[in-house]
């Protein structure tokens, strides 16, 4: 399994990144988590045929995880793409997807494929998929509206997680295995109500048993490095946690 970072950005955007989104790869495998502002630039630069996109999974409905499907639609019907394309989103923002393809027009372009919206309940933990020598699954973040995390298993038990935007969640300092953990940095110090800083993220996810730690929805001119300066020496496993940069691929 690979994972690439399209975008690492927090809502308030970047000189640099693009907000945070993921391409994840396995086998024949290609999933979007979020769809930044940029997904086909990103996805010629992953070099990443828009065909072998299957589908999208949406973590939840604030602008900066989604504003780019319609660009990525877009650019999928100008190529002529015949496949169907799945989207999933819970059931509280599938109202609010449809609102939104509706008013971008999608059916009239016309689009010449399937779109297939599988919702969800975001309160409880939901397997989307297992195939491919991959089982992608959700569980309930703790953010601001209703919000997934996003955990992928590999054929060889491997798990990655992924936090999405939330404050600093019980469910991921409760998964027994965590071989890379991807989570939300919004700030570098201090508590926040509906996101984590990287303090929060150190101190209380159980970082010395995680085998790769990357923060992503970074925030412009924040102190990151000097938190990471910080608790390098004071809390074990911190050497492990990093800041991800646009395009930077992981595997697993």
């Amino acid at each position: 399994m690979e994972i690439i970072f399209m975008g690492t950005a927090s809502a308030a955007g970047s000189i640099e990144r693009d907000n945070t989104y993921l391409l994840l790869r396995s086998g024949e495998a290609r999933w979007l988590i979020d769809v930044g502002g940029n997904p086909l630039g990103k996805l010629k630069q992953s070099r990443t045929p828009l065909d072998h996109i299957q589908g999208v999974i949406l973590t939840h409905m604030h602008t900066d995880h989604m504003y780019g499907l319609a660009s990525l639609l877009w650019g999928m019907w100008v190529g002529g793409r015949r496949a169907a394309l799945t989207i999933h989103c819970s059931s509280a923002g599938g109202e609010q997807l449809r609102a939104i393809l509706k008013a971008y027009q999608v059916e009239s372009w016309p689009i010449g494929f399937e779109l297939r919206i599988e919702t969800f309940d975001w309160e409880k933990e939901n397997v989307l998929l297992h195939e491919s020598g991959l089982e992608l699954s959700t569980f309930p973040s703790l953010h601001a509206i209703p919000t997934v995390g996003i955990k992928a298993v590999t054929a060889e038990g491997k798990v990655m997680i992924y936090s999405a935007d939330t404050r600093p969640n019980e469910r991921i300092v409760q998964e027994p295995r965590i071989d890379l953990l991807i989570h939300e940095a919004t700030k570098a110090r201090g508590v926040m109500t509906s996101h984590t800083s990287l303090e929060d993220v150190i101190r209380y996810c159980p970082v010395e048993r995680i085998g790769q730690v990357y923060c992503v929805h970074l925030t412009d001119d924040e102190p990151y490095l000097e938190v990471l300066e910080q608790y390098r020496n004071q809390v074990q496993g911190a050497e492990k946690v990093r800041l991800a940069e646009d395009m930077l691929l992981i595997s697993l």
